[in-house]
Order: structure tokens, then sequence, then C-alpha cells
């Protein structure tokens, strides 16, 4: 959608919502970023040519505020050079704990596709911004890859991932990220919760009499 209005994000998501976005170039591109304004207090929110950016502060806690950038990735190969700089960029500028997530349309490891046509420059330039800024991968519950091109024999890929600063994995230890299924889409939908409680289940054992 190249243009979003406060009406759209009222049907889409109700009347507690505000947001900011980055309008789509044609068919590719665009983003949402949208909040409860009775849970969450966002500032600082800022759009870039791949990304948009903002600071999040939960209300009524005591928790640490931390910065979110929700990114769509350029196909062409130059664009993936400047949309991986301008990520170091947003680094810079985000001093706290950070969320990096959103269809990157990179992949960085050869487990991230379904056949060996990799592009192995681009995987390695992935890898370097990736130890550049200190990040690591959320780990992923429920699926190995993402994005499936839907042919009778399809290329599968994980395009969508969800990264984050040492200091934001810290604050939020109880943290889930799991896969959603989707018929409407080629992306499926990915859900992070970070305050899980994670109960034991006791073992079964036998005991020999």
């Amino acid at each position: 959608m190249d243009v979003v209005t406060p009406t759209l994000v009222n049907e889409m998501l109700g009347p507690l919502f505000d947001y900011c976005f980055l309008p789509s170039v044609g068919l590719s591109g665009g983003i949402i970023l949208a909040w409860r304004t009775d849970v969450w207090a966002f500032s600082e929110a800022s759009a870039q040519q791949f990304s948009v950016t903002a600071k999040a502060t939960l209300l009524n806690a005591a928790a640490a505020p931390w910065w979110i950038t929700v990114v769509y990735g350029p196909q062409d190969d130059d664009e993936k050079v400047q949309f991986l700089s301008s990520l170091i960029q947003v680094r810079a500028s985000c001093p706290e704990a950070w969320l990096l997530c959103g269809d990157f349309n990179m992949i960085y490891r050869e487990a991230d596709k379904s056949n060996g046509r990799l592009d192995r420059r681009g995987m390695r330039r992935f890898r370097a911004f990736i130890n550049r800024v200190a990040i690591d991968e959320l780990h992923l519950e429920g699926r190995r890859f993402t994005w499936s091109n839907w042919r009778d024999n399809p290329t599968l890929e994980r395009l969508d991932r969800v990264f984050a600063s040492p200091d934001w994995i810290a604050q939020h230890p109880n943290h889930l990220l799991k896969a959603l299924s989707s018929d409407c889409s080629d992306h499926c939908p990915l859900l992070l919760q970070t305050n899980i409680l994670l109960w034991a289940k006791g073992r079964f054992r036998f005991e020999s009499f």
C-alpha cells in the first residue's frame, strides 16, 4: 500500500492502535509498524528507504525501553548493499537494546534455502553485517522456511527473521518466536511473544523392582 490512513488502520486493527508506515513502491516494499496505545508508548519513529524504526516503552512497567526496526529488503543486488549499509546507520542511532525484524529478502546460511542455487556473495555480506552490528537471530519454533514460490517443485527460503542485540535478549529471556499458518500469502507470519512462562512437564520414568 502506498497510502495508509488512520481509518484503514482502525479497520484492520481497531481504535486502540497508533502507527507509522513506509509506503510501498509499486508492488514491493511497504511497512506498517503499529502498537496499542494503552500498552505501549512509541517515540522517535522514523522511516528510512527500507525500514521503519521507533523506540518502544512498555507502559505501567519498570522495563527498560528498547528500539525496534522493521525491514522490507530489496530484490536488486545493488540495493541490497545500500540496505545493509542503511541498517548499520540505523543501529548507530539506537544506543539501547535493539530488535530487528522483517522480510530481509536475503539469507546467510546454506540451510536457509531448499536448493543449491545460492548467492554466496550476498550471503557473505549478510553475515558480515550481522557480525558488525553484533546481533543474534532468535530461534524460530515450528518451521524451517518462511517463504515459498508455490510451484510444483517449490523453492523454499527463510527470508523472514527476527534478530536482537544481546541486551534485548537479556531483558526478555522468556521470549518465544513461532511461525503461524497462512493461506493467503507466500510468506508465513511470525509471532514474537516477549514473556512466556515455560512450565516444565514432569518426566514419566520406569522404576525397576
